[in-house]
């Protein structure tokens, strides 16, 4: 690897660690997602109020189970059934055993924005979302009615959203406990009704619309937790509290094997530059590690061995006169390539311009092509015949 690219693969590192530094030192954005879990410290998460929740009743139950499963197993425990999220989507089944359990002398506290219809419909109780006029976005602010629990001044949250409130209520078994209105609001007239009593048989139906005065967020914003804290004031903490964990939108539902991983911003870091750098040495590495180049060996002159081939087979039938006349062939074709001489008339002439050009003597020539003439006459030849012009072609070609 040159110096040009050796400069050049550090400049990707030292970038790559420089996006990982500064990833982790970054100020995360607020995650506005709902979760409504005690474990959970998120914006929209109620970890704060669970916490201060357990100062009021050590006695907390955890239900992770649907409400219909719960009331299968023939729940008889007097208490009071918590449910906060931002919406408590219970089934009618789940309605009727709630409402049956209540009747009994028990309580259900809901802070939801969705609460069932058909639990509405049986409460004579109608839901509607407040629209203003004159104002574009809405800063909730919260308070009491009763006045042994009501605050000095409305509790307002900074983060904006539009609020629910009830638009129609059954006086003769419904007590209004709450109050709800926009930031700007002064008139008494537009304040509405977010957080109601209602009386079912021997127990109570508690409903707040605005669950998010239970979550982080909101409880660590100056004196909220004051408001938070006053309308758990209609419980009985003589009693003991379940708590409903399965109608929770953060509940974890892990899909995808890499949540854990991604999850964790240092995991994370870890595993992007584990892919770049594997990366990296696919793209640098690849170049000094190329395939190999096969040895391919050089083809092999097998002429020798074919003469000698052709020549054992002549030899093996003792055809003399056929290996002379190739012997006297094979010569006259070297003479007509080396020397550009015609061999089709042997003659004084010919004689004279081989002698020239190979500065042979001119008798011993002569003497070579008479012999060579005495072969090609002859109807035998002889093994020592043959022997006898391989020799002067031999003296010839030296």
């Amino acid at each position: 690897m040159d110096k040009k690219m050796k400069a050049l693969l550090w400049g990707l590192i030292g970038l790559i660690v420089l996006v990982i530094i500064l990833d982790a030192t970054k100020e995360k954005p607020t995650d506005w997602t709902p979760s409504y879990l005690h474990t959970d410290d998120r914006a929209l998460a109620t970890e704060i109020f669970y916490e201060s929740f357990k100062n009021f009743t050590p006695e907390i139950e955890h239900f992770n189970q649907s409400p219909f499963e719960i009331f299968q197993d023939s729940i008889q425990r007097e208490g009071t059934y918590f449910f906060l999220n931002n919406y408590v989507n219970l089934t009618k089944e789940e309605n009727e055993a709630l409402l049956s359990w209540v009747d009994s002398g028990n309580t259900v506290f809901i802070a939801s924005e969705g609460i069932p219809k058909l639990l509405l419909d049986t409460l004579n109780l109608d839901v509607s979302f407040h629209v203003s006029n004159s104002e574009i976005e809405y800063q909730p602010s919260f308070n009491l009615k009763e006045e042994s629990l009501q605050l000095s001044n409305f509790r307002t949250s900074k983060k904006t959203f539009e609020y629910l409130y009830f638009s129609e209520i059954d006086s003769a078994v419904t007590k209004n406990l709450g109050i709800v209105k926009t930031k700007n609001t002064k008139a008494e007239s537009l304040n509405h009704t977010n957080f109601v009593e209602i009386e079912w048989g021997k127990g109570k139906f508690l409903l707040h619309l605005a669950p998010q005065v239970y979550t982080n967020y909101f409880m660590v914003d100056g004196n909220n937790s004051d408001y938070t804290a006053r309308t758990l004031g209609y419980l009985d903490f003589n009693q003991p509290l379940y708590w409903d964990n399965y109608y929770k939108s953060g509940k974890e539902r892990i899909s995808n094997p890499l949540y854990y991983l991604l999850s964790n911003p240092y995991l994370k870091s870890t595993y992007y530059l584990i892919i770049v750098t594997s990366l990296l040495f696919i793209i640098f590495g690849g170049k000094r590690k190329q395939r190999p180049i096969p040895i391919i060996p050089p083809v092999e002159n097998r002429s020798y061995e074919f003469a000698q081939t052709i020549a054992g087979m002549y030899l093996d039938k003792k055809d003399h006169k056929v290996i002379a006349q190739k012997q006297i062939t094979t010569f006259l074709e070297h003479i007509r390539s080396a020397y550009h001489l015609s061999t089709n008339d042997i003659n004084t002439s010919f004689l004279k311009d081989l002698a020239s050009k190979t500065d042979k003597d001119y008798e011993d020539l002569k003497a070579l092509f008479q012999y060579i003439e005495r072969i090609n006459t002859s109807e035998v030849v002889s093994e020592d015949e043959l022997k006898i012009l391989d020799k002067k072609i031999t003296t010839f070609n030296s």
